[in-house]
C-alpha cells in the first residue's frame, strides 16, 4: 500500500485501542492491542506519517531508532536492592527504569496527556544481544522490569533486508502477534503531501514531468543510488533557507540530497530553469491583479513543460499566502480567549506581570490549541503569530500602564486593530486565488488543463479547502465543478468504452 493508506491503517488502529465502552473499558483488550509495524525501503515517509497521527490526535509522540540502544539502556541497568523475606533481609537483584519506558512517562508528565505512540525505528536491526528483549517488549508491552503505560500504542518500521544488511526476519510466531503493513512509495500520494506543507515548486513541478525519478535506491558503480522522499523533502528546505539567506545553491548541493548524478543534474538544470521563470513571471502581480499583458502573451505562447512550471509558482504563491492568513486566523483566535482569560488580571495593578506569566505558559505549552475547522496543521507557526499578537498586546499594556490607562481596553483596542489587519490579509489571500485562476482564464480558456492542474492541487490542500469554507472564493468553485464535471465525463467515456468492448466480445 503507499504511505496514506498506510496512515489510515494507523489512524483506525490508535483510535480502535484507544477507544473505550460506557464502562471505561478499552473496547479491544490490551493483550489483544497488536504492534503496528511497516515495512518499507527507507526514507519512504514512515516515521512522518507516524508523527502526524499523533498531531492530528492530540495524543503524545516517543520516538526511538532502536539501533542506538543496548540491552542496557533498554532494560535498565542492574543495581542491588534489599526486600524482605519470610521475616529475613536479603539482597536482590533489581534493575533501573528503561530509557524508554521513562521517555513515555516524561511525554506524558510534560503534555498532561496520558495518552500517545511510541514508535521504534529499525525494530529488525536490533543487536543479537538486545533482540530476545526487544521481541518479550512487543509481545508483553514490558522492558525488563518496567510497563508501557496503559493508553500507549506501539508503531514499529524497519527496513526489509534488501536495503539494510543488519535487517533480521523475524520468526512467522512473532509475526503472528503484531499487525504488518508494507509500504512501497507512490509519488502521486507524496505530491498531495509536499502541495500541502510547503514544498519548494522547483521539486514538485519537476516531478510532475519526470515522475519516475521519485524514488531510485540500488546499488551502483561507485556506491548506493538513493533518491528519496525524505532527500527530496530536506533539499527543498534548504534550497528554500539558500533563498531566503540570498545564497545560491549549486550541483554540489542537490547531490547532497539526490544520490544520482542523472537525477541530481536534471533536477539542478530545471531549477535554474524555474528561477528564470519566476523572475519572468513575476507572479506576485498576477495574484494581484496586476499583470502585464505582455506576461500573459508569453504565457500563451509557452512550451507545456513552462506551463507547467508557471501554474506551480501560481501554486506556491497562493498557498503560501492562504496557510498564512489561516494561520493568523486561527492564533487570533486563541489570542481572543486569552484576553478572556486575563480580563480580571488586566484590571489590576500586576496587569504586565500577567502578561508576561501568560506568554511563558503559551511559549512553553504542548498544545497550542487546535481547531478542526481551520485546517491548520503548522502548529508551530499558529504559536510564532499568537506570540507575534500578545507581544504587541503586551507591549500596549506596558504603555497604558505608563499612562495610568485602563490596561484591558487598552488590550482590547490592540487586538482590534489586529483583526482588522488579518481581515486585509484574508481579504488580500482570497482575491489571489481568483486573480491566478481569472489569469489562467484569460490565457488558455476556463476549462484549460492548466486551470484544471491549478484546481486540482489546491483541492489536495486541507487549509485552501477550509479557507474557501469560511471565507469564499467564487473562482475556485466555479473551476472545482468544471473539475467534478471533467472527471465525471471521463467516467462516462470510460464506462461506454467497457460497454463497447462487452459487444464486440
Amino acid at each position: 500500500m503507499n504511505i496514506q493508506q498506510a496512515k489510515e491503517q494507523i489512524s483506525g488502529a490508535v483510535r480502535a485501542y484507544l477507544s473505550k465502552d460506557e464502562r471505561g473499558l478499552p473496547r479491544v483488550p490490551k493483550r489483544m492491542q497488536r504492534p503496528l509495524i511497516m515495512f518499507g525501503p527507507p526514507g519512504v515517509g514512515k516515521t512522518a506519517i507516524v508523527s502526524q497521527v499523533a498531531r492530528e490526535m492530540d495524543i503524545n509522540f516517543v520516538s526511538y531508532s532502536i539501533t542506538h540502544h543496548t540491552r542496557q539502556s533498554a532494560l535498565g541497568l542492574p543495581f542491588i536492592s534489599q526486600e524482605e523475606f519470610d521475616g529475613r533481609e536479603y539482597s536482590v537483584s533489581d534493575y533501573t527504569m528503561s530509557e524508554i519506558i521513562a521517555a513515555v512517562h516524561r511525554a506524558r508528565k510534560e503534555s498532561g496527556v496520558d495518552e500517545g505512540i511510541l514508535f521504534l525505528d529499525e525494530v529488525n536491526c536490533v543487536s543479537e544481544t538486545l533482540a530476545p528483549a526487544m521481541l518479550q517488549f512487543l509481545q508483553f508491552k514490558t522492558f525488563g522490569m518496567h510497563k508501557l503505560p496503559d493508553g500507549w500504542v506501539i508503531v514499529c518500521a524497519g527496513n526489509p533486508p534488501e536495503y539494510n544488511r543488519s535487517a533480521r526476519e523475524f520468526d512467522p510466531a512473532m509475526l503472528d502477534r503484531m499487525r504488518r503493513i508494507d509500504v512501497e512509495p507512490d509519488v502521486t500520494v507524496w505530491q498531495e503531501y509536499a502541495t500541502a506543507n510547503g514544498v519548494h515548486p522547483a521539486v514538485t513541478t519537476y516531478l510532475e514531468a519526470k515522475p519516475g525519478a521519485f524514488y531510485r535506491v540500488r546499488a551502483g558503480a561507485s556506491g548506493p543510488v538513493l533518491v528519496t522522499a525524505r532527500g527530496w523533502e530536506d533539499l527543498s528546505r534548504v534550497i528554500q533557507a539558500f533563498e531566503a539567506e540570498g545564497l545560491e545553491p549549486d550541483a554540489a548541493l542537490v547531490r547532497q540530497y539526490l544520490q544520482d548524478d542523472q537525477v541530481a543534474n536534471e533536477v539542478f538544470a530545471y531549477y535554474e530553469l524555474f528561477r528564470k521563470y519566476q523572475d519572468d513571471y513575476q507572479v506576485t502581480r498576477i495574484l494581484d491583479g496586476t499583470a502585464a499583458s505582455d506576461i500573459a502573451s508569453r504565457a500563451a505562447e509557452a512550451q507545456f513543460d513552462e506551463r507547467v512550471a508557471l501554474v506551480g509558482l501560481l501554486l506556491d504563491a497562493v498557498l503560501e499566502r492562504v496557510h498564512a492568513a489561516m494561520e493568523c486566523n486561527e492564533a487570533l483566535r486563541l489570542v481572543r480567549n486569552d484576553l478572556i482569560t486575563l480580563k480580571g488580571d488586566l484590571a489590576g495593578s500586576r496587569a504586565l506581570d500577567a502578561m508576561r506569566y501568560h506568554m511563558g505558559r503559551v511559549r512553553h505549552a504542548s498544545d497550542v490549541g487546535s481547531n478542526s475547522a481551520s485546517g491548520v496543521a503548522d502548529r508551530d507557526a499558529v504559536r510564532a503569530e499568537r506570540l507575534r499578537a500578545l507581544g504587541q498586546i503586551q507591549s500596549s499594556v506596558m504603555a497604558a500602564v505608563a499612562a495610568e490607562l485602563d490596561c484591558f481596553d487598552t488590550a482590547k483596542s490592540t487586538f482590534n486593530g489586529l483583526v482588522n489587519a488579518h481581515d486585509a490579509q484574508v481579504n488580500a489571500a482570497m482575491s489571489s486565488i481568483d486573480n491566478a485562476f481569472s489569469f489562467l482564464d484569460e490565457t488558455y480558456g476556463e476549462t484549460s488543463q492548466e486551470s484544471l492542474i491549478l484546481v486540482t492541487k489546491l483541492s489536495a490542500d486541507r487549509v485552501l479547502v477550509a479557507a474557501v469554507a469560511n471565507f469564499g472564493s467564487e473562482q475556485y468553485l466555479k473551476h472545482n465543478k468544471n473539475l467534478m464535471l471533467s472527471e465525471r465525463n471521463t467516467d462516462l467515456l470510460r464506462q461506454i468504452e467497457q460497454l463497447e468492448e462487452d459487444e464486440t466480445h
